[in-house]
């Protein structure tokens, strides 16, 4: 079984990193940075990639549903006293669909992080085809 330079198996340490991406930003990008500055094995560097690929993927498509919600409350800007018409309806649609989407994030985390520390790899086409065209 082949070890990172911390004495860890790849499979662990590919469980890691995505449970970093799990824990948030600050945490996944010092396990990244580490992992592609110290770490010689391209296949932890891969999923290092992967990992904050997918993370800014999240963070893209919170960023569009939270502009929505901004340029819904812009056209209804009229209606805002009163707490009546289309911006109560949406508002409370992109509630729970950011919500749909955290728990998506988290589970989607949980489960990369489960296959890879059972030895399986795990493609997610888009972040798969990004890493190799790119890294």
């Amino acid at each position: 079984m082949e070890k990172s330079k911390l004495g860890i198996s790849l499979a662990l340490f590919s469980a890691l990193t995505f449970l970093s991406g799990y824990f948030g930003i600050t945490v996944l990008v010092l396990v990244a940075g580490y992992t592609l500055i110290r770490e010689e094995n391209s296949y932890l560097k891969k999923t290092a990639v992967g990992t904050l690929v997918l993370y800014l993927a999240f963070a893209a498509l919170m960023l569009c549903i939270n502009l929505l919600g901004n340029v819904i409350d812009l056209f209804n800007f009229g209606n805002w006293m009163y707490e009546v018409g289309v911006a109560t309806i949406t508002n409370g649609f992109l509630s729970t669909l950011r919500n749909l989407v955290y728990i998506a994030e988290k589970v989607i985390y949980g489960l990369l992080a489960l296959f890879a520390l059972l030895g399986k790899e795990v493609k997610i086409p888009l972040i798969n085809k990004f890493v190799e065209k790119h890294f």
